[in-house]
């Protein structure tokens, strides 16, 4: 079954986080893998001085991908719905979490499906860019400029150059997100989730895809947030086309779902962490 996907003007964490809930705030972060400005004269221009955490990028080795066994549903006086009309159960479910302001996170059409989706592309590293599950952050990202001194021009003279770090007020783009990630109860969630899983696993199997059952896809995709650097306050940006990138080369090569963390800022990804840590314990308990 096709869906019409919803356009916006950015792409997501969220990111995110677990079945129908974490839909709306998994990872936070199923947007944004880069934001379009206006391009500025930056290309060419010597390095800046500027002393920022430099991450050194591990050799990847091919290891087998854990695979875990599937939850037990729960029992339920009410049979679940068929896939193709699941969405006013999944709202109900969604409303009794009590949760101010989930609600107006989610899109409310192929809930279950666009879930499973986005949550496939976060074990791969990869943010989602139709049929998201959730509504992208409002306005674009923001960044503060600064100037350096920086020798090496084309005849040793010194340049002013402008550098940008993100702003505070970009990391508050998320402030929804976070807190109603932070807000949700954990057990409340894992047994929704449960309680929809048959429907989330027939959902991921229509996609045809050969990595296991849709649980493990889901842990290996929390297990993919959590691998993100933590972020600083002081990861410098640059602009050397239309896009803004990290200037450390070995943040900019991260999964762009890793990426999104740290753009959520420092403060915000230690509490999608610690929630993502707790929800994760749960999820694998027999």
């Amino acid at each position: 079954m096709s869906f019409a996907p919803r356009r916006s003007n950015t792409i997501i964490i969220k990111l995110a986080v677990v079945a129908v809930a974490a839909a709306a705030i998994f990872a936070v972060g199923y947007y944004m893998v880069k934001d379009e400005v206006k391009p500025t004269g930056l290309r060419n221009l010597p390095t800046a001085v500027v002393d920022q955490p430099i991450v050194t990028a591990e050799p990847t080795k091919a290891v087998a991908k854990p695979v875990y066994d599937e939850p037990v549903p729960l029992p339920n006086p009410e049979p679940l719905p068929a896939l193709n009309q699941s969405d006013v159960a999944v709202v109900a479910a969604l409303q009794g979490l009590n949760v101010d302001g989930l609600l107006q996170l989610v899109i409310s059409e192929e809930i279950l499906r666009k879930f499973v989706r986005a949550v496939d592309g976060v074990e791969e590293g990869k943010l989602i860019t139709e049929y998201r599950p959730i509504t992208s952050p409002q306005g674009a990202l923001g960044v503060d400029s600064f100037h350096v001194n920086v020798a090496g021009g084309e005849l040793g003279e010194v340049q002013d150059v402008e550098q940008f770090r993100m702003s505070e007020q970009n990391y508050k783009r998320y402030d929804i997100y976070v807190n109603v990630l932070s807000m949700l109860n954990t057990d409340a969630v894992v047994a929704m989730y449960k309680r929809f899983y048959l429907l989330l696993n027939q959902a991921y199997q229509e996609m045809g895809l050969t990595k296991g059952n849709f649980h493990s896809v889901l842990i290996r995709a929390i297990d993919n947030l959590l691998a993100a650097p933590d972020a600083t306050n002081d990861m410098i940006l640059v602009r050397p086309k239309v896009y803004y990138e990290f200037a450390d080369p070995a943040l900019e090569k991260l999964p762009a779902t890793q990426k999104l963390m740290i753009r959520m800022g420092p403060q915000h990804e230690q509490r999608v962490k610690t929630s993502l840590r707790s929800l994760r314990a749960k999820l694998i308990q027999k």
